[in-house]
């Protein structure tokens, strides 16, 4: 028995030793997550040299990201009403009082707030005044949609003269071009008036343009040029005169050109052509500019 024992006992210690227990099962993979949608960034502002003072006019309604204001406008059509606009900046000044002017432009809108003018729709113009407090802008006056010029959406070209001693005006120059004839017209404004207008009424024709439409079946085409400027010789009553000096050239069909047409491949008929000179003062005269001396041909077109 011991010496069957002995190895017996050998036998089990070599087969205990031997055994491995099994190798641990891989740990389960984790379980995957739902994306997380990342929230989108805001709309960089866009660099827009009047914010702070289009933001101390709209408050919450200018809009940093596009650099304009979508706000309710008064009707000039339907009085008692107000339609929304695009409004834009566009000019500003100090004037003598102390007073800063912001001149804005509006244009029409469409369904998603988006500024929509035609080739027909105007720019319509509007002027604020202000004067800045302990760091503040305060809106002291609004002239809104005081008037509407130029086209698709524009309000024309804006710079600032001197109407009179001591009186800051603005003057747009502005127009539209259709079926080949250009029109031009200056409107100027008074921004320290009680009630602010274009001071020429319906506005005065500088430039004046059918040459676009002028074809071989026209017997008359015409164009009219001035350069203008404010009189400061003149008496100011209130304001200063305004001048132009005017060149006009007219181009007739020559006799029996429209019926022989264009010659040797000529793009029009022969006319004869002549330019003529001439000054056209405007006095303010009851409430607006008036004709005072010499003429103005654009005026007959």
């Amino acid at each position: 028995m011991k010496t069957l024992a002995a190895p017996l006992v050998a036998l089990i210690l070599v087969s205990a030793c031997s055994r491995r227990e099994p190798p641990a099962p891989p740990a389960a993979a984790p379980a995957p997550q739902a994306p997380v949608a990342a929230k989108p960034a805001p709309a960089p502002a866009v660099e827009d040299r009047y914010a702070p003072l289009m933001r101390a006019v709209f408050g919450s309604q200018y809009r940093s990201d596009k650099g304009d204001a979508l706000a309710p406008m008064p009707d000039a059509h339907d009085p008692g009403t107000r339609s929304p606009l695009v409004l834009s900046g566009v000019q500003s000044t100090q004037l003598p009082s102390g007073e800063t002017v912001l001149v804005v432009a509006g244009e029409q809108v469409d369904e998603n707030g988006n500024a929509d003018s035609s080739h027909g729709s105007p720019g319509y113009l509007s002027l604020y005044l202000l004067r800045q407090e302990n760091d503040r802008w305060v809106v002291l006056r609004k002239h809104e949609n005081i008037a509407e010029l130029g086209s698709h959406g524009k309000v024309g070209r804006l710079s600032w003269v001197e109407l009179g001693p001591g009186k800051t005006g603005l003057v747009a120059e502005h127009g539209m071009t259709g079926q080949g004839t250009t029109v031009m017209q200056l409107a100027l404004f008074d921004p320290a008036a009680g009630k602010v207008a274009d001071l020429t009424g319906d506005g005065i024709v500088y430039h004046y343009d059918d040459e676009g439409g002028c074809t071989e079946m026209r017997e008359r085409c015409a164009s009219s040029d001035a350069k203008w400027r404010l009189d400061a010789a003149s008496p100011a009553q209130p304001y200063f005169d305004l001048v132009l000096d005017i060149e006009s050239t007219e181009r007739v069909a020559k006799p029996g050109a429209m019926e022989a047409g264009p010659k040797d491949g000529a793009d029009d008929i022969e006319r004869d052509e002549r330019t003529t000179r001439t000054t056209a003062r405007y006095g303010f005269v009851d409430s607006k500019y008036r004709l005072r001396e010499g003429s103005n041909p654009m005026d007959s077109e």
